[in-house]
């Protein structure tokens, strides 16, 4: 299979300004070079925002169609995801000047044949854009590897958001305290070092700051360990698990402070890694609070065998009790009130939803506005699942990047370089092979140990092609004319997965097909007792490969918009996907909106949208990972709507903390109605207590009323907006 993709073109492009054209259309037939074509000089007779509209044919299994300006991208790699005819719709967050403007076009991956496109004037909700005000908040962080996103919490109480970053090896999970003025310190201590995955804040011991605890992998099933329960003295955190009669655990992924018995405290929930040959027990586990500080272990037989990594607690019903969305395979869990939940996949969920794989992450969005709480779930393939017939070749930069699987066997590829070869980024996921894994070059099988740096190979080192090529190794072999041939020979499962990349290459073929990364993301809208998918009518992505959503009201309307995380290139970071809601049941897809570091190595992965600095705009905290960094991203936008930040306190009477607590405002406009909780889930849980509402052009909140898990309420009217409004203690 060749990989040296090009786009046969025929474009049909013109602008418009409101209802007119002002730009003659331009007729263009012809092949896409490697370097991409720049198209004719068009003029753009009036600035502001635009959308790109084109009609394009696959004519491979995965391709992505990029738009730059210059050296500025305006479309990065966007996912066209599989053969036939697509429609690309995206709209840049950059406005455009008035002015002439030369577009280039790129593809990189598949092949494409563009049918048509066309630039038209954006007329819809305001679009924000955000600046990394990472260095300005002193928010330094390390390039490392993540498990699902941050936890983002008002720790210390003391009415602004801090955070927990579970950086998953080598940097130790971090708590970084808000300072109120723009910026955050990081606290003296880590929490924890290695094998970190899902956080979680919650005042599990009533004393009004919240606690913190922390999941921790088993070692692949031969060291299962209960997480890490972190009580929070002052600012100070105590290591108290076993203290607690928290003792026993598996193979930690997602932690969850979560009242089942709805007794006014919280319980503990952790959902963990699937079993391994031999390993007996309760797979995931349920320990009640039994309110003076400790715990006991709930048996909970459904529950406990239940087959996800992942979870997202949010109220499926409606009916003021905790349930579960538990991925992947996807399942629904509604709360009994009792610490026992009962599956109802089956009954809620459409017909060929119910077992879903490849689901990574998943948000509570009400995006109709009928105030029941909707799903959005990101789908895509994780680092296992990407660790098998995994190939990106970048034509213009001349590189190929690989990730396959480190069981027995062999694979290999041929191509093409016009000089020198480059090898780089040489990775052996360890599992207990501890033999040597070299590098033998050409006919002789001259031997050097794996690079560490990258190294330049000359033909001349690594002449002719061995016969006998049994030994563990990768093998590099020069054919003549710039021909190459590689391949890697396995004798037993040896890796859990591998890694490398070449330079220098012009083209590259494989007798095996690489696979395609596309997974569509699903939409369920709440009818009550059922869910039905509405993806295709509510125009979210048709492909890509997504690992993380987070749900906020960024433009300040009064409607949810969501932020979806892209994993990606192998190697390289593309830019997250911003999906507007119109007001009308459909999303608008935007790019170019500024929340992306075009340098970072990593990947997308998870984060949350929260008003980190209470000035009513919502703001991100992003994670990139393997690795990457934390980024923290500021919402620049002007000429929003009016806000309304509802910070919610414990319960006036039973004292009961904010979590899963009800807060609905009625204005002018209509209703909105918001959960105390995250702003969507992976490993980790968000306390999100400071309830931010976009209210547009309303003037004030005619009623105001928060409703606690267990029933106490507090009720105001006639509320001044553009403010922060305290409620309970």
């Amino acid at each position: 299979m060749s990989r040296n993709s090009q786009i046969v073109i025929v474009v049909f492009c013109f602008l418009t300004a409101c209802a007119a054209p002002n730009s003659n259309p331009i007729h263009l037939e012809q092949v896409l070079p490697v370097e991409g074509l720049t198209l004719p000089a068009m003029q753009v007779e009036v600035a502001g925002h635009y959308r790109v509209v084109c009609e394009v044919e696959a004519l491979e299994r995965e391709a992505r169609l990029s738009m730059l300006e210059g050296e500025t991208v305006l479309l990065d790699r966007v996912s066209i995801p599989g053969l036939g005819l697509h429609q690309v719709d995206v709209v840049l967050a950059r406005r455009l000047t008035a002015g002439e403007h030369r577009y280039t076009l790129r593809a990189n991956g598949g092949t494409l044949r563009i049918k048509s496109l066309a630039l038209q004037r954006y007329e819809g909700p305001a679009l924000p854009r955000f600046v990394d005000i990472s260095t300005a908040a002193e928010f330094d962080t390390e390039l490392t590897w993540k498990y699902g996103g941050p936890s983002v919490a008002d720790i210390d109480g003391d009415g602004d958001y801090d955070f927990v970053l579970n950086n998953h090896d080598k940097v130790p999970a971090q708590v970084f305290w808000n300072q109120g003025n723009g910026t955050v310190i990081e606290n003296e201590k880590p929490l924890i070092r290695w094998d970190v995955h899902g956080t979680a804040a919650g005042d599990y011991d009533r004393d009004g700051d919240l606690d913190i605890i922390v999941a921790q992998g088993g070692g692949n099933g031969t060291t299962p360990a209960p997480p890490h329960l972190f009580r929070n003295d002052e600012g100070e955190f105590v290591e108290v698990t076993q203290e607690v009669g928290v003792t026993q655990g598996a193979r930690g992924r997602s932690v969850r402070w979560i009242d089942m018995d709805l007794d006014g405290d919280l319980d503990l929930l952790m959902i963990n890694a699937g079993q391994i040959i031999h390993e007996t027990g309760p797979r995931n586990f349920v320990y009640e609070n039994k309110g003076d500080g400790s715990f006991t272990y709930f048996s909970s037989p459904e529950i406990e065998h239940a087959d996800a990594e992942r979870i997202l607690v949010t109220d499926l019903n409606g009916d003021s009790y905790d349930d579960l969305v538990l991925f992947s395979p996807l399942s629904l869990w509604l709360g009994d009130g009792d610490l026992t939940f009962t599956e109802v996949s089956e009954k809620m969920l459409p017909k060929g939803y119910q077992g879903m794989k490849l689901i990574t992450a998943a948000a509570p969005v009400d995006y109709d506005r009928d105030g029941d709480l909707d799903i959005y779930l990101t789908r895509g393939k994780v680092y296992y699942e990407l660790a098998n017939q995994s190939l990106d070749f970048d034509a213009i930069a001349g590189t190929v990047d690989l990730r396959d699987d480190g069981s027995e066997g062999r694979r290999g590829l041929t191509f093409e370089t016009e000089g020198d070869l480059i090898l780089e980024e040489f990775f052996h996921w360890y599992r207990g092979y501890d033999g040597a894994y070299p590098i033998y070059l050409g006919r002789e099988k001259l031997t050097m140990d794996t690079p560490t740096e990258a190294i330049v190979l000359q033909p001349e080192q690594a002449t002719g092609w061995p016969d006998d090529r049994r030994a563990n190794g990768w093998y590099v072999g020069y054919l003549g004319e710039g021909k190459w041939q590689m391949e890697w020979v396995k004798d037993a499962n040896i890796f859990w997965g591998m890694r490398m990349s070449l330079g220098g290459v012009k083209t590259v073929h494989t007798d095996w097909a690489p696979q395609n990364s596309n997974v569509q993301d699903v939409l369920l809208r709440n009818d009550g007792e059922q869910f039905v998918e509405v993806a295709t009518e509510t125009n979210i992505p048709k492909g890509g490969n997504h690992q993380g959503v987070t749900v906020a009201d960024f433009n300040n309307d009064g409607y949810d918009d969501l932020f979806v995380y892209r994993f990606g290139m192998l190697r390289q970071r593309v830019e997250d996907l911003l999906l507007i809601n119109d007001q009308n049941g459909h999303f608008v897809q935007v790019m170019s909106h500024g929340a992306h570091d075009w340098e970072d190595p990593g990947h997308g992965d998870m984060g949350q949208g929260f008003d980190f600095d209470l000035d009513g705009k919502i703001d991100m905290l992003n994670g990139s990972d393997n690795p990457g960094r934390w980024y923290l991203y500021g919402n620049q936008t002007t000429k929003l709507g009016g806000f309304a930040l509802i910070h919610v306190g414990y319960s006036p009477v039973g004292q009961v903390d904010p979590l899963s607590a009800v807060v609905e405002i009625e204005t002018a406009s209509g209703t909105q109605k918001r959960r105390v909780a995250s702003a969507g889930a992976i490993h980790s849980q968000s306390l999100l207590n400071i309830v931010h509402f976009g209210l547009a052009e309303n003037q004030s909140i005619d009623k105001l009323t928060v409703t606690w898990r267990n029933g106490e309420q507090i009720v105001r009217t006639n509320q001044v907006v553009n403010q922060v409004i305290k409620l309970g203690l």
